[in-house]
């Protein structure tokens, strides 16, 4: 769900699961306070950019040392130790552990951010309730401990889901025809290898039912794995189509200005990176689409990377890209959209990930 400017900064999970309506504002990234609210309360989240934001007033540090010391990370004559330090010097917990030198920072924050996570789970399990969004600055640096990735959490916090209800509720029937789509940011995804390859099986079926034909992996854990390919704007239902599009027709003028699209951003990014370090710019983005090109399918496999950044597959298929079937459709559409996640990735690995933000920034406005 891609939160646009007019949409209403409210709904309720009857229609948008909490792990959508989470990437919604990740995509988007949106700064401000989210609430949510469920059976089991009320729940106030702080994103920044679109990711969460982990907050001394939320972190709950004495529950946070109870379980440390289960995990015996801790033990207890060690946390009774932190509190009396805390007591004594008028600070955190947090800031205890560190100062009396129980656990150094870097193992403190990891557990203290996988901590803050696993609280948030319970939210991905829920089927009824409601929230509200409020945009604005976001916290001050001083109330912020971390982020959490938005994509990783949602992804994680998915894996944990047991309600197969409410995965049932979003999934597409599995007779219907299905549509997958490369988001700009899906690199940024932390896939197990089974998620991997659970996306390179649903690539290649035209439905669900054939997915689970094909796929290896045990149907309810598949189940949990579309459904994070749902909730991270991979997959969506496709509508009845006839098999052959109409020339001239709105679907065919639909087929036609997406793959213009993804043209100009192949050539935008091309752009970008020869800009900041010339000529070598083509070698790398060269270099990338050779890699790439073995998985990218037979229509691919004669691609040319041209003068002005834009990538051509076969021209008889591309040039004909309003009236093909809406298999070859979706094909030569994913082909695309993976060229485009593949070239970013080659500037994040030239620039490092501060110019990949700003690139998937700008891609964001083109279209």
């Amino acid at each position: 769900m891609t939160m646009e400017p007019n949409q209403p900064a409210e709904g309720i999970f009857a229609e948008a699961p909490f792990a959508r309506v989470l990437f919604g504002f990740w995509d988007g990234g949106k700064t401000g306070r989210l609430e949510v609210r469920t059976g089991d309360g009320t729940r106030i989240l702080h994103l920044l950019n679109g990711d969460v934001v982990v907050e001394r007033e939320g972190l709950a540090e004495k529950e946070f040392l109870a379980v440390l010391a289960k995990k015996k990370v801790l033990t207890s004559d060690q946390v009774r130790q932190c509190a009396r330090e805390a007591k004594a010097g008028g600070c955190s917990l947090l800031k205890a552990l560190s100062e009396s030198a129980l656990l150094s920072p870097l193992p403190l924050w990891n557990l203290m951010e996988s901590f803050y996570a696993r609280r948030l789970f319970p939210l991905f399990e829920a089927d009824e309730g409601d929230w509200e969004f409020h945009s604005g600055d976001g916290l001050p640096v001083r109330d912020r401990l971390g982020a959490i990735p938005s994509q990783d959490l949602i992804v994680q916090g998915i894996r944990r889901i047991q309600n197969d209800a409410l995965i049932g509720r979003f999934l597409p029937e599995e007779g219907m025809p299905i549509m997958i789509a490369a988001p700009a940011r899906l690199h940024r995804v932390a896939w197990e290898p089974y998620e991997r390859y659970a996306l390179q099986v649903l690539g290649s079926v035209p439905n669900l039912r054939t997915f689970h034909e094909a796929c290896q992996i045990g149907r309810r854990e598949a189940r949990k794995t579309l459904f994070a390919f749902f909730c991270l704007g991979i997959l969506t239902a496709a509508s009845q189509k006839s098999k052959t599009r109409p020339a001239g027709g709105s679907e065919a003028m639909n087929a036609g200005r997406a793959f213009e699209i993804l043209d100009e951003k192949c050539a935008f990014v091309y752009k970008y990176l020869t800009k900041e370090i010339g000529p070598l710019g083509r070698t790398m983005i060269t270099r990338a689409l050779e890699e790439a090109r073995p998985g990218l399918g037979p229509i691919f496999q004669k691609m040319v990377l041209q003068p002005d950044g834009r990538v051509s597959a076969d021209t008889a298929v591309s040039h004909n890209a309003g009236h093909l079937p809406d298999e070859l459709t979706r094909a030569l559409l994913r082909g695309y959209e993976e060229i485009l996640v593949t070239e970013v990735l080659a500037v994040k690995k030239a620039l490092g990930p501060r110019h990949e933000t700003a690139l998937v920034k700008a891609l964001e406005k083109i279209g």
